[in-house]
């Protein structure tokens, strides 16, 4: 299985997001757009493993917001994507959670937390774009748990889906 932990968006939150990727598309921005329904933030990427690690997934101790705030782009790995403010809770849930796999000795991708939700791959940015002219929807989430997503091959590239979440499985907070 090749799996990752991450946050799932709320509704209102994933409708933001879509609404900011038409707006992307309709500035001139070309890219391989995420469906909606694929939408999260990694907080790590975990890769080929064997087995569920749900029962390890630390909880959330106090539910904490996250505001839609920025996009961005990764241009060494061809990426455009959606910002949140900077939120010491969601860094610190990352770390937990990172921790947690270590405990467990499952390997985990190793580069450090940058919070953001991809909306497209490959994308191509007109030159003279400037990415701050994006109108960003007013969104704010709760989080609230943790999930396990596995990643799948499907006809039109990669599908999420959750197989598991912290609060699922009645996980003690770490």
């Amino acid at each position: 299985m090749r799996l990752f932990v991450g946050l799932r968006p709320s509704e209102a939150f994933r409708r933001a997001l879509s609404e900011l990727q038409a707006q992307l598309q309709d500035a001139g921005i070309a890219a391989k757009y995420l469906d909606p329904s694929n939408l999260h933030m990694t907080l790590a990427f975990i890769g080929e493993w064997p087995e569920n690690v749900t029962g390890i997934l630390p909880s959330v101790k106090k539910p904490f917001s996250l505001t839609l705030s920025h996009v961005g782009l990764f241009r060494e790995a061809r990426v455009i994507w959606a910002g949140v403010e900077a939120s010491e809770p969601l860094n610190q849930l990352a770390e937990c959670v990172r921790s947690s796999l270590s405990a467990a000795d499952v390997p985990f991708d190793p580069k450090p937390f940058v919070p953001h939700i991809t909306l497209g791959r490959k994308p191509i940015v007109p030159v003279a774009f400037d990415l701050s002219e994006i109108i960003i929807p007013t969104a704010e989430m709760t989080v609230s748990d943790v999930f396990l997503y596995r990643s799948d091959r499907g006809e039109n590239g990669m599908v999420y889906s959750v197989i598991g979440s912290a609060l699922e499985k009645g996980v003690a907070s770490s």
